[in-house]
């Protein structure tokens, strides 16, 4: 009888004691997460860049794009919050240059601190050092692209980098359109690609924010085609950097310069 009361009294410990940390663990397991469409945070002034950014074909390296995210509120258990293009056509070339080998063409995937912040965002991350300033806030964010593929899984994440080391500089990733490229067979290859902004992909550890909650301060997202590998490793890496939106705008200012000259030189 003794025996079978310890046995009892040992089995009654083991569920009073092990059920919590499984309840716990189910509870904040993370579910995958569908994309949410980056297109709904284009800057306006880029909404035309956009459109030809998503026609494909011969793309010129002087087209940015650029997102404005907004403040974003994380909350357990399922802090990650995923911003997608997907179906991106990949470009036949880059500024005539063709994208049909390696080291030709390659995606230019940016992160920028944002402007006009909440200082309640920013108060316990902020660095002291001017250089970093709000740089730290923005380590939970993280971007990648896959090229042999137009659209990701929800249980799947695509990080090629995550985080700012200055609040001055882009934070950049560059992948080379060959990458991923080529299934199973090399003469099958895929012509759509897709892009990912990740808040809280899975690299919670390095996050107050993803761990405990809270809102992930606004930033910005810069999106170009290029044909020079040395231009993801830029502080401006963005044609224009922001300045002239489109060759369109370039002329135009020209041409108002022209009338200008014509009526008060001539």
């Amino acid at each position: 009888m003794h025996r079978l009361l310890s046995m009892l009294f040992l089995a009654i410990c083991l569920i009073a004691v092990c059920s919590v940390p499984v309840a716990a663990q189910t509870e904040d397991s993370p579910v995958p997460v569908p994309c949410a469409p980056l297109a709904d945070y284009v800057d306006p002034k880029y909404q035309e860049n956009l459109e030809i950014f998503m026609l494909g074909g011969d793309v010129s390296p002087d087209l940015p794009v650029f997102f404005k995210v907004p403040r974003t509120e994380i909350s357990r258990p399922n802090p990650q919050v995923k911003l997608c293009i997907q179906d991106l056509p990949i470009p036949t070339s880059v500024g005539e240059v063709p994208c049909d080998d390696w080291n030709r063409c390659w995606l230019n995937i940016g992160r920028h601190t944002g402007s006009n912040l909440n200082p309640d965002d920013v108060q316990y991350c902020k660095s002291s050092d001017a250089y970093r300033g709000t740089a730290p806030c923005y380590a939970c964010t993280c971007s990648g692209s896959n090229f042999g593929m137009g659209s990701a899984p929800p249980d799947r994440s695509l990080t090629d980098g995550c985080g700012l080391s200055s609040q001055k500089f882009w934070g950049t990733g560059c992948d080379d359109v060959m990458n991923a490229r080529y299934n199973a067979d090399a003469s099958d290859y895929s012509n759509y690609s897709t892009v990912q902004i990740n808040i809280c992909g899975g690299i919670e550890d390095n996050c107050n924010i993803c761990r405990g909650g809270g809102f992930q301060p606004g930033f910005r997202v810069g999106l170009q085609w290029s044909n020079r590998m040395e231009q993801c490793f830029e502080n401006y890496p963005f044609a224009s950097s922001g300045s002239v939106p489109t060759l369109r705008h370039v002329l135009t200012f020209s041409a108002v310069a022209a009338i200008v000259s014509m009526l008060f030189f001539n």
